[in-house]
C-alpha cells in the first residue's frame, strides 16, 4: 500500500511539471510523431490519439494493434476528462481502495478505464483541456511513452516547471 500511496504522489508532481503555455494542432502533431517515431524504433504495437476538448488532433494505430485498443482509448480519455488526472493514477488509485472506477463512482465500465495511458494535457491558467493517450503495453509503459515526450517537447521549449 504504501508504495502504491508513494507512486500517486509521484504522479500528482510529475503532472504539476506538464503544463502547456499554449496548445495547437501543430503542437499536437509534434508530440503525436514523436511519440510514434519512439514507437517504430521500439516496435511497440501501440494506438496514440491526442484531444483537445474532445476534438482529435492526432491519431494513429501501428502494427500490432486492433480494434479494442480504440475503446481503451476513447475510456482511458473519458476517465482524464471526468477526473482531470492520468489514468494511471486512477488505476492505482483503484487498486490502492481495492475497488473498480463503475463501483465507486457509479460510471459505465464501457465508457471509462482506470488503466494507465492517457494523460491530462494541461495548459497554463486554463487546467486541463485534453488529453495525450496511448493503447497496447503495459499500463505503466503507455504511461511512460506519454510522459517521456511530453517532458522532452517542454524541455525543449524551457517550460518544463523544476521539481520541488
Amino acid at each position: 500500500m504504501e508504495e502504491i500511496l508513494e507512486k500517486i504522489e509521484d504522479l500528482k508532481k510529475q503532472q504539476e511539471q506538464l503544463v502547456f503555455q499554449d496548445f495547437q494542432e501543430e503542437t499536437a502533431w509534434v508530440i503525436g510523431s514523436r511519440i510514434r517515431e519512439q514507437a517504430v524504433e521500439k516496435n511497440y504495437p501501440v494506438t496514440i490519439s491526442i484531444t483537445l476538448g474532445r476534438r482529435r488532433l492526432f491519431y494513429c494505430s501501428m502494427p500490432g494493434t486492433a480494434p479494442i485498443n480504440d475503446d481503451w482509448i476513447r475510456r482511458k480519455e473519458n476517465t482524464v476528462y471526468k477526473f482531470h488526472k492520468s489514468s494511471y493514477e486512477m488505476s492505482l488509485y483503484m487498486q490502492l481502495k481495492q475497488d473498480e472506477i463503475g463501483r465507486r463512482y457509479g460510471l459505465d465500465c464501457a465508457e471509462y478505464a482506470a488503466a494507465g495511458g492517457a494523460v491530462p494535457l494541461i495548459l497554463k491558467n486554463s487546467g486541463v483541456v485534453g488529453a495525450v493517450t496511448v493503447s497496447g503495453l503495459a499500463e505503466n509503459e503507455d504511461h511512460d511513452l506519454v510522459v517521456g515526450v511530453i517532458k522532452d517537447y517542454l524541455s525543449a521549449r524551457a517550460v518544463l516547471k523544476p521539481d520541488k
